[in-house]
């Protein structure tokens, strides 16, 4: 591959984070989740002392986050369980002087509780029934905008357009099929005869 289809080709994958990130820009609800738990996700120490982060998505540091993140742990496979094809993975810490950075918040800020899904050629979202964080909107889902549900499931759908993304989603979704690891999924149904999406979702489990 030539130095001008490589440049291309971060072009286009900065692209596709770009939309992502605009679309997974709504709130979950009306107002701001976080002031219903003390931003419990935002610490950056766990209750059992240790330094509390998240995983960036493949690539996500080195074409949206790179500029942003000041402190973060480089995981590689010969230490961490990761999918085999992915060497390395930015965990990543909140900022402690300057709070939530919101503009600039990652795909696993934008898009929890949902996780994406991939299985037997369909698309979906869940939750999963195992849970890091006693999160209280699991237990409001009435208040969930559907324009947040929108998003992140257009959001997911761009991202898949990166290869190492989907390879990603596939993996995590087997685990989840083989440890039985779904609480609730939504699927979707929808009119592109026009070329927009009118998205219905409806849940099972």
């Amino acid at each position: 591959m030539t130095d001008q289809n490589k440049k291309a080709r971060r072009t286009d994958y900065q692209a596709i984070f770009k939309k992502a990130y605009q679309l997974m820009d709504e709130p979950i609800i009306a107002g701001n989740c976080g002031e219903l738990c003390g931003y419990h996700c935002c610490r950056r120490i766990d209750t059992d002392g240790k330094r509390l982060g998240m995983y960036l998505l493949p690539l996500e540091y080195e074409y949206m986050q790179a500029e942003v993140v000041t402190d973060y742990d480089l995981h590689c496979q010969q230490q961490y369980k990761l999918p085999p094809k992915i060497k390395k993975s930015y965990y990543i810490y909140c900022h402690l002087a300057e709070g939530c950075l919101r503009d600039y918040r990652p795909i696993q800020c934008r898009t929890y509780p949902f996780e994406p899904h991939h299985e037997n050629g369909e698309f979906s979202l869940v939750i999963e029934k195992e849970q890091m964080h006693s999160c209280v909107l699991l237990k409001c889902r009435s208040e969930w905008r559907q324009t947040f549900i929108d998003g992140v499931y257009q959001g997911w759908l761009e991202l898949m357009k990166i290869p190492i993304i989907k390879y990603n989603i596939n993996y995590f979704s087997k685990e989840r099929i083989a440890a039985n690891n779904i609480m609730i999924q939504y699927h979707a149904k929808g009119d592109a005869t026009d070329g927009i999406l009118h998205t219905e979702f409806f849940k099972c489990k």
